[in-house]
């Protein structure tokens, strides 16, 4: 009796410990991607004259095991986006705590042009965001985002910031195996990224370790970009383009254009 106890304990620590792009249902995924829709402006019940966004986010949801999925508030099986509950939270739940509480084995780094509570130096750093999390010689979470002062505070109540809510943002979460995240550290060198909250052990990949200390990697002199395998065999491409006002150089369609003849692409800039 007391054996059996034993190992369904184990099996459920082990289970909460998995670092893994999660979904909706707190179900591993090896990937996903979300479209998170602009803000819609409603009354405010404290103050009726001014406005304020709707706390309840309609977004579009789709991953490696499904199909898209359109969530919208008020229809069945809706999950909003900033509940600790849904894919973000769920996904995050490995740092969404005190770093003291954090297993020997784990590692995260949190970077972002648009931090919460500063700025970085755009002269310095690359306009980036996201968040990587990942178990020594196991697996972790590259997750790619735009929302600015993302995450807010390494809480499940308070990860999700005010600044999100009015534009559109864009997730992107991939699962990797430890030894694919020695390349994602070689690519937050490569595009300057800036790290605002992390607790990288010595004894990680030396690339993740520099990534925390603003150490900048030369740029690739072969190809711009680097192939990434995803726990389900799944190939990505992480491109870092170089700072140029040449837009040949420095814009980054032109920089994939070069390996890749792009067909209907329609990109929309903003400065």
């Amino acid at each position: 009796m007391w054996r059996l106890v034993l190992t369904l304990t184990l099996f459920s620590l082990g289970s909460e410990a998995m670092v893994t792009c999660r979904d909706n249902n707190d179900h591993e995924v090896d990937w996903y991607i979300l479209y998170k829709a602009p803000g819609e402006k409603i009354p405010d019940p404290q103050n009726p004259p001014k406005k304020k966004y709707k706390t309840e986010i309609r977004y579009i949801y789709i991953d490696s095991t499904t199909q898209r999925v359109d969530m919208v508030p008020g229809t069945t099986n809706y999950k909003n986006l900033i509940d600790s509950s849904a894919a973000l939270g769920n996904t995050l739940r490995p740092i969404l705590k005190s770093v003291k509480d954090m297993p020997r084995n784990f590692g995260f780094l949190s970077y972002s042009d648009q931090p919460p509570g500063c700025s970085a130096n755009p002269k310095k750093f690359g306009h980036s965001k996201g968040v990587l999390m990942v178990e020594q010689n196991s697996y972790g979470v590259w997750l790619l985002h735009s929302t600015p002062q993302f995450p807010f505070r390494r809480d499940q109540n308070t990860f999700w910031p005010e600044s999100g809510f009015q534009n559109a943002q864009t997730f992107i979460c991939v699962t990797f195996h430890y030894n694919q995240f020695r390349n994602i550290g070689k690519h937050l060198q490569y595009i300057r990224a800036f790290p605002f909250d992390y607790d990288i052990p010595n004894d990680f990949h030396q690339e993740l370790i520099e990534a925390t200390k603003w150490v900048q990697a030369n740029p690739p002199t072969t190809s711009p970009y680097l192939t990434l395998t995803s726990k389900g065999q799944q190939n990505f491409y992480s491109f870092a383009k170089q700072q140029s006002k040449d837009l040949t150089v420095g814009d980054l369609y032109f920089t994939i254009a070069k390996v890749w003849v792009v067909g209907r692409l329609q990109p929309r800039v903003y400065r």
